[in-house]
């Protein structure tokens, strides 16, 4: 389920370059080969680094619990009280 965006973004990403490499192919084919080597290897870059984002650690999330202790953390929700002019 984690590479379902991954499938999206990169799908969609994907049809695009076969459109643009069609129609370039169709308009001049041999200088349009080293145009879409290069997009071939950004592309590949492009999902390496996707790849790497998705596995990159990220902050630790601190669960709510019965007492609410977590809206006494220095990030907590806004509440009425904290609102300017109250």
């Amino acid at each position: 389920m984690n590479y379902l965006w991954l499938f999206a973004v990169a799908g969609g990403a994907a049809l695009l370059g076969i459109a643009l490499a069609f129609g370039m192919i169709k308009q001049d084919g041999r200088r349009s080969v080293a145009a879409i080597a290069c997009a071939f290897v950004v592309a590949i870059g492009a999902l390496g680094l996707g790849i790497y984002v998705q596995k990159a650690p990220t902050a630790p999330l601190r669960a709510s619990d019965r007492e609410g202790s977590q809206n006494n953390l220095p990030a907590a929700a806004t509440t009425e009280k904290d609102l300017p002019g109250k």
